[in-house]
């Protein structure tokens, strides 16, 4: 296979700054030693913590911290950190640390004076960019009823090997609501919170963010005492955070939890999280019968050919009050870019399907499974709904499978009481049924979260549906039940290159606020073909332990022993966001010892930017899915892996690229980016839409989610759990 075979010209949305000169490159430079010295693994840290507080723009630069204006002697020792000069450096773009180091020092730059030269506009440092807000009502682009969403402006900067000085610039939209946690239990209480946030700031100068577990008591917060200040909740924040008398008095005694901890706290003196979720079930007042979800949606997808013009306008804006500079022309970046070549998906007997929907009548790759159940909590009826029951019927058939679906519970078959309930599942497992479909109205969450822990303790998975299912829907249903069950609907053709990894690892990392989850995983074989999940490492810590990654690559590597007799000869793991130092070193060691080649990719799904192609002269439309643009000076590449919706003949918003980052190996780009894509394509539990991750990513940040809902007793609940079920699917 001919891995690039189309050349196609793409528009990124990067604006050329300047090149960089020797005076631009050249540098105080300081030996940095923080007091106390920092724990092994937090060195960089301390540094960077050093380089935010000094009085003039600072940058890390490995163990050192380099300037452009040198330091007050006031500073070179203070309690916290003691500097000493080292003298001018020049910089050179070639080394992949120096060009780091210049460009975390040009999003000072550019932040700070963005900061004081327009002082109605707010500026927020974010992972390896910053914001720049819109603040007051001119940035607030939609509003309802305790609700708005805001728009500001992502920007980024990259300096190239050869010294050019780019800025990336796109749209960023955040939600926000006026309201207090009050306010919205008063107005929408059937709406999920997940997160809040204190209203006021602590002693950092920072509002703590909570988890929201619900209202906590009914009694007033005078009457609930904190003993470890021996004082009711109420003094606490008159007295501590000066609070108002009355929003004390009028609030709600809700429960928040931090990590380990679980406090009271007052409604009125917290703050909603906005989710689009939370949008997604309101109605909007102004539209009766209509979705706020669909209003927000149209609002902040916004087409290619918008965001291009207004990254335009923002990057002229830097260039010329920042820089201080007046070029002819500003453009968005024309680069080389190709398209990859699509994967084949596979069904029964190996034959090509063109997705996942067309199972129904070419049968699933491989049959899981083959007794299902229904637990009818909608009609009382001992049956599955009609369109679904055709479909598992159909597709079971297509496959050459026989299975088994007159198993029947309706409401008044599920007893109320816990050991009656546990007996209730257990009798099921009893006669081989391993997987349900549980089709109940729209439910709060917790009814939902009860049913599914029940079952799972049984070794049971369930798949729930809402009543009315058109055959869209029943398709959709049917996939998720059969992953459920352990049936594979497709494969992928395996990539003809011997190069090739043939086990890939997908891991995420998950919090509950209290517990860390710090390996999630999922393995698929080159074919596709799933090797299952893994549980994750359970961690009161904030690290992704390195030891709990080798641990769960080790029973992945293992399995496929146990499957093909012989070690993979290669292992690609997929990590989602950025890779930290340190975290796959044992695994690298240890792999190696059995001669098991090891690539490490992080893959990052915000803070891309966008790529398009040309049109004609300022027109321009999405770049096709597959196309791929590369950076080897940086080890990386840009991948479309999705396409807008499509509504009436138009594209609703633009596609949003991936940015992968190749760690640690030696396959090529190429065929890392052409992995990458196929496995994106691979979402056997939907019909007709692929995932914009690579399948083993997706399911894996599907699992972390799920294994987040379970809590602490995650290792007792899925004990009976085959892995190779998807449950999180």
């Amino acid at each position: 296979m001919r891995l690039l075979q189309q050349e196609v010209p793409v528009i990124l949305n990067r604006f050329l700054v300047k090149e960089l000169t020797q005076e631009d490159l050249t540098f105080y430079e300081y030996d940095c030693r923080p007091n106390p010295p920092p724990e092994l693994g937090e060195e960089q840290r301390a540094i960077a913590r050093v380089c935010n507080r000094l009085d003039v723009i600072a940058a890390r630069l490995g163990s050192r911290i380099i300037t452009q204006e040198r330091v007050s002697p006031s500073q070179l020792k203070t309690p916290e950190w003691e500097l000493e000069e080292r003298g001018l450096r020049v910089l050179t773009c070639a080394n992949a640390q120096e060009r780091s180091a210049l460009e975390s020092f040009e999003r000072k730059r550019i932040g700070l004076r963005l900061k004081s030269q327009y002082k109605k506009t707010e500026v927020e440092w974010i992972g390896g960019g910053l914001l720049w807000w819109v603040t007051a009502q001119k940035g607030v682009e939609l509003s309802g009823e305790g609700w708005e969403i805001h728009r500001g402006r992502m920007i980024d900067v990259a300096v190239e090997p050869d010294g050019k000085l780019y800025l990336e610039v796109d749209i960023h939209y955040r939600f926000y609501t006026p309201w207090t946690l009050h306010e919205w239990l008063e107005s929408y209480p059937d709406v999920p919170i997940e997160i809040v946030r204190n209203t006021y700031f602590d002693a950092n100068g920072k509002r703590l963010t909570w988890k929201y577990l619900g209202i906590l008591s009914n009694q007033s917060p005078r009457e609930i005492r904190l003993p470890e200040q021996n004082i009711s909740l109420a003094e606490y924040h008159l007295q501590k955070y000066n609070a108002l008398v009355e929003e004390v008095e009028s609030s709600w005694v809700v429960e928040v939890a931090s990590k380990e901890r679980r406090y009271p706290h007052l409604s009125r003196r917290l703050s909603p999280a906005l989710t689009l979720e939370m949008l997604a079930s309101l109605e909007d007042n102004r539209s009766p019968g209509g979705k706020v979800s669909a209003a927000v949606i149209e609002c902040i997808r916004k087409s290619l050919k918008e965001r291009f013009e207004e990254s335009e306008e923002t990057a002229r804006t830097i260039i010329k009050e920042v820089y201080k500079l007046s070029p002819e022309e500003i453009k968005p970046l024309k680069t080389q870019g190709y398209i990859l070549p699509k994967p084949k998906l596979l069904g029964s007997g190996r034959r090509p399907v063109e997705n996942p929907a067309r199972v129904r009548y070419r049968g699933c790759a491989k049959v899981g499974e083959t007794k299902f159940a229904c637990l009818n909590l909608y009609d009382d009826k001992r049956e599955y709904p009609s369109e679904v029951l055709n479909c598992l019927l159909e597709v079971a058939q297509k496959s050459g499978a026989e299975i088994e679906v007159d198993f029947y519970a309706t409401q008044q078959d599920l007893p109320k009481g816990d050991l009656a309930r546990k007996r209730f599942w257990q009798t099921w497992a009893e006669q081989g049924i391993k997987t349900v479909l549980v089709v109940m109205p729209w439910s709060p969450n917790e009814r939902k979260q009860r049913i599914r822990m029940e079952a799972l303790e049984a070794g049971i998975a369930t798949q729930f549906m809402i009543p009315g299912a058109d055959p869209y829907k029943a398709l959709n249903v049917v996939l998720g039940l059969l992953c459920k069950a352990a049936w594979q609907p497709v494969l992928l053709e395996p990539l003809d290159d011997p190069v090739g990894p043939e086990l890939i690892i997908g891991f995420d990392v998950g919090t509950n606020r209290r517990l860390y989850y710090g390996a999630s995983a999922f393995a698929v074989l080159a074919d596709g073909q799933s090797l299952g999940w893994e549980l994750p490492a359970v961690q009161r810590g904030e690290t992704f332990s390195g030891d709990a990654i080798y641990q769960t690559v080790s029973k992945l590597v293992n399995r496929f022993y146990d499957k093909l007799s012989r070690y993979p000869s290669k292992v690609l793991l997929m990590r989602d966001g950025l890779v930290q130092g340190g975290e796959f070193s044992r695994t690298i060691e240890e792999l190696e010892k059995e001669k098991i080649a090891v690539d490490i990719v992080g893959i990052r799904k915000s803070g891309t930017g966008r790529m398009g192609i040309e049109e004609g002269k300022g027109k321009y439309k999405d770049a096709k899915i597959g196309t791929v643009v590369f950076d080897y000076s940086r080890k990386s590449f840009t991948l479309i892996t999705s396409q807008p919706i499509r509504k009436g003949g138009n594209s609703l918003g633009s596609a949003r690229p991936l940015r992968a980052i190749h760690e640690h190996g030696k396959t090529p780009l190429e065929v890392l980016a052409l992995q990458t894509y196929h496995l994106s394509q691979l979402h056997p539990a939907s019909g007709f839409q692929a995932c914009r991750l690579p399948w083993v990513l997706h399911f894996a940040d599907k699992s972390g989610k799920e294994f987040q809902r379970l809590g602490d007793n995650i290792f007792s609940i899925l004990q009976n759990i085959d892995r190779q079920k998807l449950i999180a699917v």
